[in-house]
């Protein structure tokens, strides 16, 4: 007679449910009465099966009657259902996990607490207490971390690798909560060992400053987050410093536009790479600006250079690096010692006049730089440093204008002719007409060859005609526009 089988499930250890657990199935069924039954004087024989439910008859030799489908054998033990870890009878322990504020949680049923008892304290202290009820800030959080404690080491690994450096981070702090000493561990492997976003190293800049954990794997991370005694500002201001001098010294000119991009955006108050005020040194920055000024006057000066390129490649280099320098001197706020810096190369000055257009103009693209910071606000010279700037550099920005317009390298002309007026309009009333005067006369030769300062020039016509007049006893200090 064929045996018949029916496969068997195994057995879990813990289970989940967010509705309550279904009846017990510890119950024998109800015994039906052999209604199809042909010979009731006859007692069915026990069958070896371990699992006897149903019962043949033997009506004569060699002859088998069909199998009785309502019959079921009332004498033998029921037998039991496959262990469910939802089933109360073969439950050992069940607490609810609940978020913060929430009414409805999670169901956990445990076969062998023994296994979190020893592998976490919390839960040891949890299911000593007998409590039923749990508070976290993230249940998935606390599954994954149940679930993680029944897993080997090599299958935590391979999930949280799958589920990436932030869940591995949130899931440490739960480890760390529930005293998983092996996921703690597992999880600190994973991270020292994984690239981070910026946003996963503030996350672990934050843990680590609330978690203090002894596991020697934690230096390696400490290093990764550069929280060493002897990293300071001033290192990383003597790096930037060495970093801009050799772009300084560059001669690829696409290698050197993109370093000073970089650079200049790494040093950036707004920028996104900046952390903490950077350590430069006022100083050295100045004297890489008084190395691009000397470099710039041998040039014009005819100086015997090593240097191969064209005149005009090597003196637009050095205005580059001269701008740059000073934008970078604008974000630290350092930046108006330069502009009186500017204002005083008397020398760079008479060379200006002895070039012709096509060398001399990017002398001007500093000039411009200066003049467009001036006229946004963003320096707070003196009255006289203005003044001295305006007296050096007004007169052949005005010649070189044409020549800047023909190469404009990026320069928008007319947010320059509004901020040259604006700081123009920053001196005192007398020192605006002689430049005002000496631009009428420009514009109306060259005129598009020279900015555009009219907006400006009526501003200061009605301040000191027309309102001088309306307002006589007033001092042309007293103005205002």
């Amino acid at each position: 007679m064929a045996t018949q089988t029916q496969p068997r499930r195994r057995a879990s250890t813990w289970c989940c449910s967010f509705s309550p657990p279904p009846a017990s199935p510890d119950r024998k069924l109800p015994i039906k009465s052999p209604a199809h039954c042909t010979n009731p004087t006859s007692n069915p024989t026990p069958s070896t099966n371990p699992r006897p439910f149903l019962t043949r008859r033997i009506l004569s030799p060699g002859r088998v009657s069909p199998i009785d489908s309502d019959q079921i054998t009332a004498d033998l033990p029921p037998t039991p259902a496959p262990p469910c870890v939802s089933e109360e009878a073969s439950t050992d322990f069940k607490f609810q996990l609940k978020e913060k504020g929430a009414r409805r949680g999670f169901v956990v049923q445990l076969l062998d607490p023994g296994l979190l008892c020893d592998n976490s304290h919390f839960f040891r202290e949890l299911i000593e207490n007998d409590t039923t009820t749990v508070e976290v800030d993230n249940v998935d959080l606390y599954k994954d971390a149940i679930h993680f404690i029944h897993s080997t080491d090599k299958d935590f690994i391979a999930s949280i690798v799958k589920t990436g450096v932030s869940k591995a981070i949130d899931l440490l702090q739960v480890m760390c909560t529930i005293k998983f000493e092996r996921g703690i561990l597992s999880c600190l492997k994973y991270i020292e060992a994984a690239p981070w976003t910026e946003n996963e190293e503030e996350k672990l800049n934050i843990l680590f400053s609330k978690i203090k954990f002894k596991e020697p794997i934690v230096e390696d991370i400490v290093l990764r987050l550069n929280q060493t005694a002897d990293f300071s500002s001033s290192a990383e201001g003597d790096l930037a410093i060495h970093l801009i001098q050799q772009i300084a010294n560059s001669t690829n000119s696409s290698a050197r536009k993109d370093m000073q991009s970089l650079v200049k955006g790494i040093l950036c108050d707004s920028s996104v790479y900046q952390k903490d005020q950077t350590g430069l040194n006022r100083d050295s920055l100045y004297q890489l600006c008084n190395s691009c000024l000397s470099s710039l006057k041998d040039l014009f000066k005819g100086e015997v250079s090593t240097d191969t390129r064209p005149l005009i490649e090597q003196v637009s280099s050095q205005v580059e690096n001269l701008t740059w320098l000073f934008e970078i001197l604008i974000n630290n706020n350092m930046a108006e010692e330069f502009v009186d810096l500017w204002g005083s190369q008397e020398e760079l000055v008479k060379l200006h006049e002895c070039y012709s257009p096509m060398v001399r103009y990017e002398l001007s693209r500093v000039s411009v730089c200066v003049f467009i910071a001036l006229g946004k606000g963003k320096l707070q010279c003196k009255g006289d440093v203005r003044t001295q700037v305006f007296n050096s550099w007004f007169g052949p920005t005005l010649l070189d204008f044409g020549w800047l317009k023909r190469c404009p390298k990026g320069l928008d002309f007319r947010m320059f002719e509004e901020t040259l007026g604006k700081a123009l309009l920053t001196l005192p009333l007398v020192q605006q007409q002689r430049f005002f005067e000496e631009w009428f006369s420009c514009f109306s030769v060259r005129g598009m060859e020279c900015p555009n300062l009219s907006t400006a020039f009526q501003v200061w016509w009605r301040r000191s005609f027309i309102r001088s007049v309306v307002h006589p006893g007033r001092g042309d200090h007293a103005v205002t526009s």
